[in-house]
């Protein structure tokens, strides 16, 4: 038998859309698979599990594809997650993100059009709802610089 919350269609709707801010958030890489882009490029598929500022979990889909340009965001990735001698031997996959943790910068991108073979009794020029998406991994000196930063503006001691 499953365990669940039970919702109301209009609370259920409510958190069907909800998006996070744009911001930086802690994460875990909680699904990845090794998959191939529609180019034919290899690419992880992974679900990042987003903790916004009350600790709920926002599921965000991002897509690390190998290609020249898009590289940067997996050497961020790499860096964020400790899996850097991984990215540097050229081992890095779905397997060894599973389950670390991050740190992402999350954006809103807005809905796009739908396509008129895909409208399903929808007006023309509807558009898919708005959604978050991961635009990159914060490096691991950076969330440093960010947590000591922190730590001194919470500091309640004066200088002498």
């Amino acid at each position: 038998m499953f365990h669940y919350e039970v919702l109301s269609e209009q609370e259920a709707m409510a958190e069907r859309f909800q998006l996070l801010k744009e911001g930086e958030y802690d994460a875990v890489i909680t699904a990845s698979s090794d998959a191939q882009s529609k180019t034919g490029n290899p690419m992880m598929d992974m679900t990042v599990s987003v903790y916004d500022e009350n600790g709920k979990e926002h599921d965000v889909r991002d897509f690390l594809v190998f290609t020249k340009g898009m590289m940067w965001k997996i050497v961020h990735f790499a860096d964020s997650s400790g899996l850097v001698k991984e990215y540097e031997s050229g081992s890095l996959c779905s397997e060894a993100a599973i389950g670390k943790r991050v740190r992402v910068k999350i954006t809103v991108e807005e809905g796009s059009e739908i396509p008129q073979d895909k409208l399903k009794g929808k007006a023309l020029g509807s558009k898919y709802p708005d959604k978050n998406k991961v635009e990159d991994y914060v490096k691991k000196e950076d969330q440093k610089a960010l947590e000591t930063h922190n730590e001194f503006q919470d500091d309640d001691i004066p200088f002498l």
